[in-house]
């Protein structure tokens, strides 16, 4: 069984403190059970791919995001980096430049793993429209996809939309929720 862990923009600027857009405590406390769920997905030579939402300033006004966010994630700025022990870690990455991946780049992923695992942040913004994304294009690929969620490797703003977000994944969307960091791979 293929597994991949995703992780979804766990970049300075959505995680360090003076971060652009910062869930501040709430992401970087999820920090070391993403690092537990990457060494375990690794000690199981499973596949740990990790998203950079990726913008550029010269074209930023003009995308629709620009109307509720401020610049943020710019290509090759420190906000862009991964956040702390992540950045440190010899990680995949994949660019997004909008909430979701491209769907080329969602086409792949469920048509190559059995199992997708998703965690970063915001659980309410990139996180929850990530799942969206695979949950639909597998289905409507009629693809046996299993997808799973563990609740202490997400993170959002605010307690109320992360845990709203997270009952949609679950609920909604089918996705198995995960006791902890330490589930098995």
């Amino acid at each position: 069984m293929k597994k991949l862990l995703l992780i979804i923009d766990y970049q300075n600027d959505f995680v360090a403190d003076g971060g652009e857009l910062s869930a501040g405590e709430n992401a970087q406390a999820i920090e070391d059970n993403i690092v537990k769920r990457i060494k375990a997905y690794q000690k199981a030579g499973q596949d740990v791919l990790c998203t950079l939402d990726t913008h550029d300033a010269s074209d930023w006004k003009s995308l629709p995001e620009s109307k509720n966010f401020p610049l943020h994630c710019a290509e090759d700025s420190d906000g862009w980096q991964l956040y702390g022990k992540l950045a440190e870690m010899e990680l995949e990455t994949i660019t997004k430049t909008s909430f979701m991946l491209e769907q080329t780049d969602i086409d792949w992923m469920v048509r190559q793993y059995d199992v997708i695992e998703i965690a970063g942040v915001t659980t309410d913004i990139c996180v929850l429209q990530n799942a969206i994304g695979l949950y639909n294009h597998a289905v409507n690929q009629d693809l046996k996809v299993r997808f799973e969620v563990c609740g202490t490797c997400v993170a959002a703003f605010d307690e109320a939309s992360h845990l709203y977000s997270l009952d949609y994944i679950q609920r909604i969307l089918s996705f198995k929720l995960l006791s902890g960091p330490g589930a098995k791979v």
